[in-house]
């Protein structure tokens, strides 16, 4: 373990980020604002992977989705941790969790009528229709990320 001196401590002092956190209701802003986020996972070979998809917020919690054929899907499935990653004019989220995939039908359809209420599409009935056509097969999953660290950033807090 490392000791600093009393001096050495003063000058480390900016290391300290807990004051540039967000709090719950900036957390959501974040989240709610963001057009999606980068999700991560681990390939076989212990390579780190990510990649940006679409979220929606469903209950309080964050939820994504993902097809049988993707190489994330089979990760997650492995081993289902994952990071997720959100940013915007407000600040950076980042969660440090687990993703809990399902097939179960009602879900996917609740999800996606979810997502596309974020604004996905013409906003019409015709839209929503055409979307969960495309979007609703039975090869998707979906979950939320039971979320065990949050880990934030305010860029408005460094010029208080």
């Amino acid at each position: 373990m490392v000791e600093y001196t009393e001096e050495e401590l003063r000058e480390r002092a900016w290391e300290d980020l807990s004051p540039f956190r967000l709090d719950k209701e900036g957390i959501d802003q974040v989240i709610d604002e963001a057009a999606g986020c980068a999700v991560t996972w681990v390939a076989p070979n212990g390579r780190a992977m990510g990649v940006w998809v679409s979220h929606a917020v469903i209950d309080g919690e964050v939820w994504v989705t993902t097809t049988g054929n993707r190489s994330k899907t089979r990760a997650w499935h492995r081993d289902p941790r994952t990071v997720a990653v959100f940013g915007g004019p407000r600040g950076s989220v980042t969660l440090v969790g687990n993703v809990e995939l399902s097939d179960d039908a009602v879900q996917r359809t609740s999800f996606l009528n979810a997502l596309y209420d974020r604004g996905i599409g013409d906003r019409s009935e015709e839209g929503r229709a055409a979307f969960l056509k495309h979007m609703d097969s039975s090869g998707r999953v979906t979950g939320p990320i039971k979320v065990e660290k949050y880990i934030t950033f305010d860029p408005q807090k460094l010029v208080r």
